[in-house]
């Protein structure tokens, strides 16, 4: 049985549904493996809060004190503080261990992981970064929560992780990366950082932006002081983006990903123009027909979300460096965290 420390830096939503995950995994029979969890975030309140849920077995009071025993880092902190946190915890790592990067944009990711993590005196990494995003159980689509209460142990119950790594990332940190999803009951899908960046640009970042737009346009309204009497769950419901990021998080989110952003949103804009022509047609019946086809076609696509049974395991082309099939190296839990995989002792530190 494999005895693994994992460390989480970050205990909101996110964060903490992996150490519930973990804990509830712990509980099956015949358990494969054993985590210890230590648990850091920049609210002392969090960590409490995630120690009480029996999400994290014990707290750290700083993210590199989190991480000096860690075999697997799990970094669910938000966007605004990645780049101090790499700096943060480099010193900290151990050879060998392999850090989960859950930050919106994977190149930014694999530039930092290139600057910030440690190397050998040949310039050999000694920590291995893969860049993670949980696509969350398909039946809590709509439960907005984002904080340390709202986790779960199902969060990530038929969910799908994408992994995003690096061109010159080790075969066996991207495996330990697989492995441990699947552990958790997540199928795994993998996309190039590029494309990862450009799909996060409309599928995260469109909804943001409008729902800055939304809200700067009804602000500037005349009568705004009327308006906002009048606020009920569809002005709350579009605007909420704006209440789960702060603005240091949503230019992390934004910065060095505007071209795309900017893409997604000339798009919206010529979508809005399209809309406003059917809103003022001669024909009534335009309207209609319109929300009539978003409304099918939207239902259509939570349908299939649902079943989350879209193409899992996409290959990656392989590389000198990647081998997702390959032996396991002794500096690696990969091999732990396959069933069937040999147990004994790691003779290689």
């Amino acid at each position: 049985m494999a005895a693994i420390t994992l460390a989480i830096i970050g205990l909101q939503r996110m964060g903490t549904s992996f150490g519930l995950a973990v804990k509830r995994y712990m509980k099956t029979p015949n358990v494969e493996h054993q985590f210890t969890i230590i648990g850091s975030d920049e609210s002392v309140d969090a960590v409490r809060a995630a120690h009480k849920s029996e999400a994290i077995d014990q707290e750290a009071r700083t993210p590199a004190a989190a991480v000096a025993k860690a075999d697997l880092v799990i970094l669910a902190t938000r966007y605004g503080l990645y780049d101090d946190l790499y700096q943060a915890i480099s010193s900290s790592l151990k050879a060998g261990v392999v850090i989960l990067d859950l930050s919106a944009l994977k190149q930014r990711a694999i530039a930092r992981a290139d600057k910030y993590l440690p190397r050998d005196s040949d310039g050999h990494p000694l920590a291995y970064m893969v860049g993670a995003t949980p696509i969350i159980n398909p039946l809590l689509l709509n439960d907005p929560g984002d904080t340390t209460e709202s986790a779960r142990a199902d969060l990530f119950d038929k969910g799908t992780m994408i992994l995003s790594p690096s061109v010159s990332a080790r075969g066996e940190a991207i495996q330990l990366a697989a492995d441990f999803s699947e552990l958790l009951g997540m199928s795994v899908h993998f996309t190039e950082p590029a494309e990862h960046d450009g799909m996060v640009a409309s599928i995260e970042g469109l909804p943001l932006l409008t729902a800055l737009a939304v809200f700067r346009t009804l602000r500037k309204n005349n009568t705004w002081d009327d308006l906002r009497r009048l606020g009920n769950p569809p002005f709350a419901i579009s605007t909420l983006g704006l209440e789960q990021i702060t603005a240091q998080d949503a230019l992390a989110l934004f910065d060095g990903n505007r071209d795309r952003a900017a893409q997604a949103l000339e798009a919206l804009i010529n979508t809005l123009d399209e809309v406003r022509d059917v809103l003022m047609a001669d024909d009534p019946l335009l309207l209609g027909e319109a929300f009539e086809d978003a409304i099918n076609q939207r239902a259509e696509w939570q349908h299939l979300r649902r079943q989350n049974t879209w193409d899992t395991r996409t290959a990656i082309k392989p590389t000198e460096d990647i081998s997702i099939g390959g032996v396991m190296s002794g500096r690696f839990l990969g091999r732990f965290l396959r069933p069937g995989a040999d147990k004994g002792s790691d003779k290689n530190g």
